[in-house]
């Protein structure tokens, strides 16, 4: 797949904490309509292999702003959205009210302090790094009732806008592999699995302000501290007119699914 869609962040931080994912919250994707989009094409894939959230219920795990949980509550029973972020989570409220869904529980919590004893017929996770250690994996499996859906990253994340800003103070960026990480415990676990790898670019739009405070966000994990006014001059070189500036990042992502 080779996508001109915002989706979404350019990379998960060193750091998962919950001040870092309410910072991200200012520039993080936010639920797009429509059925020409990344998240459209990515469900249509998920259905491909049996996966029917149409009157379902489903957790939906480290859910963001919801970019997928308002896609997935308008064919869904009913959805449970777990995220560490407030901010992530009043947005997501706010979209989820303007397409007039009510039928959307919002839980503020991270994964592993999570208490909910009930089961689910579709358990989604999407480049959730709650998900990390044979505990949060095993809690998931806890959770389902029928399929369990999971996208991670498989190596490849790299921004051009990031790219430059790394070697300018010099960091070296973390490597996610959560996709193959899971699918090699699946492995170890015996549990029978599906395993596909989505490869692409994702070509996303911003304003200036909003690539300042990315950037920034981004940096800030890694110890780094950029200069305001050093950034404010990077940046210019990705600016497509006036008002809008563009981050193309190639991705690499494995999505595994599995039921129960």
């Amino acid at each position: 797949m080779n996508e001109t869609t915002p989706e979404k962040a350019a990379g998960m931080p060193p750091d998962d904490g919950k001040d870092f994912w309410n910072e991200k919250a200012k520039t993080f994707p936010r639920y797009e309509a429509g059925e020409d989009n990344y998240e459209a094409g990515i469900v249509r894939i998920i259905r491909e292999y049996g996966v029917d959230f149409r009157g379902r219920t489903v957790l939906d795990v480290g859910c963001g702003c919801g970019m997928y949980t308002i896609r997935l509550a308008k064919e869904a029973s009913h959805v449970t959205a777990v995220d560490i972020s407030e901010q992530m989570l009043h947005i997501l409220r706010h979209d989820a009210e303007s397409h007039g869904l009510s039928n959307i529980r919002y839980v503020l919590s991270g994964w592993e302090e999570f208490e909910n004893h009930g089961c689910y017929d579709v358990v989604f996770c999407s480049m959730t790094p709650a998900i990390h250690d044979d505990a949060t994996r095993r809690k998931l499996l806890r959770h389902a009732r029928g399929w369990t859906v999971f996208m991670g990253f498989a190596g490849r994340m790299s921004s051009n806008v990031l790219n430059g800003l790394f070697a300018h103070y010099q960091v070296t960026p973390k490597v996610f592999n959560n996709g193959p990480e899971m699918r090699h415990w699946l492995e170890d676990q015996g549990i029978s699995h599906i395993s596909r790898l989505i490869e692409g670019q994702w070509v996303v739009p911003a304003t200036r302000e909003g690539m300042i405070s990315s950037c920034t966000s981004m940096l800030m994990p890694y110890g780094v501290t950029p200069d305001p006014e050093y950034l404010k001059e990077y940046i210019e070189q990705f600016r497509t007119d006036p008002e809008k500036y563009v981050e193309t990042t190639d991705y690499r992502i494995e999505l595994l699914l599995w039921e129960k």
